[in-house]
């Protein structure tokens, strides 16, 4: 039997030559938005990646978003500089023009913290502030984005943008800590066995990863605990709310969820990759909704992350290890939007891969890139993969970034470049 991926290459073998961008006869043209009459239905060019361009070439976005809540920014990989710009300059646009007032970013959640402080007074550098997110991040383009957004809160004081991250890597102390004070303040004592659980889990008391193997014996124990204060929290939610509140009640659970899903992402890292890339997923999921609850629930937020972790059905696709995306398309439906970036010519500076320059990715026969490449050499593309006709042949596989999908069940559009330089690191020296 043909397996679909197999399928797919035969099918773009046969159907990915430009005639397929021909619109099909009779087919109804979608009206040309005010950005500029399309190439193509669907496609437009773009003016470039400064975020301080004119926005009229953006104008299409804002029939591609439509009503969602969260719109997510993907790229192909990290530490590419026109990547961020791109994403800084949708994000002043989703601000400016469509009411978007909060930026979630793959960074764990504690540290991100500090992003939005500096966000809402300005105290101290834009550099100063990002230092505590994950160094893939950490480059004067992002610096260059924080900058804008605490300037815009000083312009509009009674209109103030957000930033907040939603990963839950690298925080098990602070998320454990966090956790057994709440516990105490409930009544339940030390000598109690979940959080005598809670101790034992890596990072809160003893670090193993990433230098030692998290023995199973503790591992269990921890998710053990974990997992009768889960149950508690369900079964007593009411009472426990009465005596807290439910502000207080709600960060427990976002400590609860993001120390479970570390714990199993650490203790499989080496034996199941995709099992433990799912977990930290699941957790992240959770807390992008759970946090905008908590503190702007009526704000329509931008996401930043990877092309997979944002991806609508990517446990079904090449982005095995993956599905945050994917649970957020479930609970949120059509309020959720994804945007995949991708580039003909991408570099990045990434010390902990051994990445400078040229990244290594397939952008032959076959991808998004090599067809956008041809049909508008040197242009960076906007392309809605709900037009009407379709530009992409309907069921198809492509690549993009690397990876085989269908791209129109994955993404709603595509920002296409077609050079991508690295990032400016301020994290690590520039690469050389």
């Amino acid at each position: 039997m043909i397996s679909l991926r197999d399928r797919g290459r035969a099918c773009l073998a046969a159907a990915l030559l430009l005639a397929c961008l021909v619109p099909q006869p009779g087919a109804a043209r979608r009206p040309p938005a005010s950005g500029g009459d399309p190439i193509l239905p669907g496609l437009w060019r773009l003016q470039g990646t400064d975020p301080t361009l004119p926005q009229s070439d953006l104008e299409p976005l804002r029939g591609i978003v439509g009503k969602a809540t969260y719109v997510g920014l993907g790229e192909s990989i990290h530490t590419s500089g026109g990547f961020y710009e791109t994403k800084d300059r949708v994000l002043r646009f989703l601000v400016e023009r469509l009411g978007f007032r909060v930026f979630g970013m793959e960074t764990p959640w504690i540290k991100a913290d500090q992003v939005e402080a500096f966000v809402q007074t300005c105290d101290g550098s834009a550099q100063d502030a990002i230092r505590g997110i994950f160094g893939v991040w950490q480059s004067t383009e992002v610096a260059d984005m924080v900058q804008w957004m605490c300037e815009w809160n000083q312009s509009h004081p009674k209109d103030r943008v957000h930033f907040y991250g939603f990963d839950i890597q690298f925080q098990s102390a602070e998320d454990g800590s966090a956790l057994i004070d709440f516990l105490h303040r409930l009544g339940i004592g030390d000598d109690d066995p979940r959080i005598a659980g809670i101790r034992v889990c890596d990072g809160v008391e003893t670090a193993f990863y990433p230098d030692r193997l998290f023995p199973p014996e503790l591992y269990q124990q921890c998710q053990d605990a974990l997992a009768e204060v889960a149950g508690f929290f369900d079964r007593e939610q009411s009472d426990i709310q009465r005596q807290t509140s439910k502000q207080d009640f709600g960060w427990a659970r976002v400590h609860l969820v993001g120390l479970q899903a570390w714990q199993e992402e650490i203790f499989f890292f080496n034996t199941d990759i995709n099992r433990g890339g799912r977990a930290r997923d699941r957790g992240m999921a959770y807390v992008v909704q759970a946090i905008h609850d908590l503190r702007f629930p009526r704000a329509r937020t931008v996401l930043w992350a990877h092309n997979g972790h944002l991806a609508k059905h990517a446990d079904t696709t090449s982005y095995l290890a993956v599905q945050m995306g994917t649970l957020l398309a479930g609970s949120l439906g059509s309020k959720y939007a994804t945007i995949g970036l991708v580039a003909y010519e991408t570099s990045i500076d990434w010390r902990a891969l051994g990445g400078c320059g040229p990244a290594d990715l397939p952008v032959g026969s076959g991808s998004v890139e090599k067809l956008f490449h041809d049909l508008a050499p040197g242009a960076g593309l906007l392309a809605d993969l709900a037009a009407r006709p379709p530009f992409l042949v309907p069921g198809a596989l492509y690549r993009v970034g690397g990876a085989f999908m269908v791209p129109a069940e994955q993404f709603n559009a595509i920002l296409y470049l077609e050079v991508s330089p690295r990032m400016h690191p301020l994290a690590w020296p520039p690469c050389q």
